[in-house]
């Protein structure tokens, strides 16, 4: 569990989904640090804490109630959001949403449908642009809209990458249809190298997530100065992350995660694409 905040920095830049820590205002990279370390934690309860994940989870989510009825949580992680909250009017539900996503995590180890898979991602990563919308001022209704389309893509995204290590941990997020249309038993999931039907599974996949990528595109045109560059950043880690799915032949197996190189190339295409 990460709780250094220079442990903190380092692991965001390895995140396939940078926020240009290194050239932000520090205040921004301050609570974006904040909101990210919380992040971090409850995803680490949810899969690595010994002992009693859901009564772990169901004490963050009281401290945050806490946090917004006295100020004053003991959790030293939900503690750290109290200068965020304040300065950026976030509201509670961002914060509950990635704990419930979490909880979900703990009973739910399958998804029937595309439709079922996004409902959770509306728990799990949906809050997270929302989030950077507040700290960054520019919250409206239409650019939430538009950063939910993005934040979907990029978990989509993050879950084809990561088929293996989901396997591992019980967790299949690949709709179970799918997993029948493309005729791929489930046990294929953490095989070294990926069948031919896995593949074509993940391609189909990866075009999926980038059609929510495109989707929510034009958030980067309402937006400038710093939240543009931010946000140009998020839409580069996705389509730096579905380029290596693409050039390893969409073998999950094989695939890395974006280096700073691929995330820059696509980043500085993102930044120019897009007029505004």
């Amino acid at each position: 569990m990460i709780t250094d905040p220079a442990s903190l920095t380092d692991a965001m830049a390895g995140e396939n989904f940078p926020v240009a820590l290194a050239v932000l205002p520090r205040p921004i990279r301050a609570d974006l640090v904040a909101a990210y370390r919380f992040a971090r934690y409850v995803d680490d309860l949810g899969d690595e804490a010994p002992g009693g994940r859901v009564p772990q989870l169901e004490r963050v989510r009281a401290e945050v109630h806490r946090l917004y009825e006295t100020g004053n949580p003991e959790d030293e992680v939900v503690a750290g959001l109290g200068g965020l909250v304040a300065r950026a009017g976030m509201p509670i539900g961002v914060w509950l949403r990635l704990v419930e996503a979490n909880l979900i995590d703990q009973r739910v180890a399958r998804y029937e449908t595309f439709d079922d898979l996004l409902g959770y991602c509306r728990l799990s990563a949906n809050p997270v642009g929302e989030i950077v919308l507040h700290i960054f001022g520019c919250a409206t209704p239409d650019r939430i809209a538009f950063s939910d389309r993005i934040c979907t893509a990029l978990q989509l995204l993050e879950h084809w990458q990561d088929v293996g290590e989901d396997y591992s941990r019980g967790r299949i997020y690949v709709p179970q249809r799918d997993l029948r249309r493309f005729k791929v038993a489930e046990t294929l999931l953490d095989s070294p190298v990926a069948t031919e039907e896995l593949r074509a599974l993940i391609a189909f996949e990866t075009d999926r997530a980038l059609a929510w990528l495109d989707a929510g595109a034009p958030l980067v045109s309402t937006l400038s100065g710093w939240p543009r560059l931010a946000v140009s950043g998020y839409i580069a880690g996705g389509r730096a992350a579905a380029s290596l799915l693409r050039r390893s032949g969409h073998d999950p197996m094989r695939t890395r995660k974006p280096s700073g190189w691929d995330v820059a190339r696509a980043w500085l295409e993102a930044t120019v694409r897009w007029p505004g």
